[in-house]
């Protein structure tokens, strides 16, 4: 690598962050949806209005967006009949309303790079710095979380399913998804498994985006929404299968340890748990995507973490299990450990 190329990287790496955070905040602003929601057009003015923004800022915004190619601006004879329109082949995931929006992983990830911008204080103090929370507010913060987890479950939730059929997993009754949130998974499990039935234990906010999911659906009388808290609540029990997915990264050892033993708890003899994340190489240097991920724990929150597969099989194991394997080996969030209750 030359001295050139070198430099060229390191510049296009520094200023990556000045095209996430023009998108972030059309998000947060809802301004793709806006347009959508009359006729794909509109003028700065209007959105400024609609918006209860500043003229000038949503002029300087809906142009740098235009240049990035997510809106397409047409001139006209003054400011007022200068018009913007969301790009085509942006339009269903940038549209709020959609089944399928990207929009709330988009906010999502605005709130976690702000948290990242204060990495250099974090490694220093040992601890998150506290940011402030988006124009939406915490509540709406919190639910952009729930349905950003949903968006990237809809990708690998049909991958997954394969995979554990592939494995000889998709033979359960009675299941639990432990921080199921809006219950992507458990639907999943619910249409395979014809004759399963399932429980969504999670906080408030995640059982309210599950009620929304699954009310009025034919599988409404399936699956029971349980709220609680992994701290200081214990799991419901009588199942064969537990699914731990995307949520170890949250603990310490020592509570990823206090979960599986209630998880141990709460299923019947011989039942399995599966634990789906990231799963580290023994040097934690790959897959470098969960080197990433690491780095979002660290800045998020006091003690979260990514796991090696020998460190999540100790800690199954000191909770009682057996049969620790890595059931599903995978370069993403998507690695599956399974380990039995004798």
């Amino acid at each position: 690598m030359t001295i050139e190329s070198s430099f060229n990287r390191l510049r296009q790496v520094s200023t990556a962050f000045q095209e996430s955070c023009v998108l972030a905040a059309a998000a947060e602003l809802d301004i793709f949806t806006v347009i959508l929601e009359h006729d794909n057009q509109l003028s700065a003015q209007e959105l400024a209005a609609i918006c209860a923004a500043n003229i000038r800022g949503m002029s300087v915004l809906l142009d740098a967006l235009s240049a990035t190619g997510y809106l397409r601006k047409k001139n006209g004879h003054s400011d007022s009949d200068t018009v913007y329109s969301v790009v085509e082949e942006f339009q269903t995931l940038l549209d709020r309303r959609n089944p399928v929006t990207f929009i709330p992983m988009i906010r999502h990830m605005s709130c976690v790079q702000r948290s990242w911008a204060e990495l250099a204080r974090t490694v220093k103090n040992g601890i998150p710095v506290e940011t402030l929370p988006s124009i939406l507010g915490e509540e709406e913060d919190r639910v952009s979380f729930i349905w950003a987890m949903n968006s990237i479950a809809q990708t690998q939730v049909e991958p997954t399913i394969t995979a554990l059929r592939k494995a000889g997993l998709l033979n359960f009754n009675r299941f639990i998804d432990v921080g199921g949130a809006s219950g992507t998974y458990s639907l999943a499990f619910l249409q395979v498994l014809p004759n399963s039935r399932g429980t969504i234990f999670d906080l408030p906010v995640g059982i309210a985006a599950a009620r929304q999911r699954f009310t009025g659906t034919e599988y409404e009388s399936r699956i029971c929404l349980v709220e609680g808290h992994f701290d200081h609540d214990k799991l419901p029990d009588g199942f064969d299968f537990a699914w731990i997915s995307a949520i170890i990264h949250q603990f310490d050892r020592t509570a990823s340890r206090e979960l599986y033993k209630k998880t141990f708890r709460s299923l019947q003899s011989g039942g399995t748990v599966a634990v789906r994340d990231f799963m580290m190489n023994a040097e934690r240097t790959a897959p470098t995507d969960g080197a990433f991920f690491g780095i979002s724990m660290l800045v998020e929150t006091q003690t979260g973490r990514v796991y090696t597969f020998d460190e999540v099989k100790e800690d199954l194991e000191s909770a009682g299990f057996i049969k620790v394997k890595l059931a599903i080996p995978a370069e993403t969030m998507s690695a599956v450990v399974t380990a039995q209750k004798p």
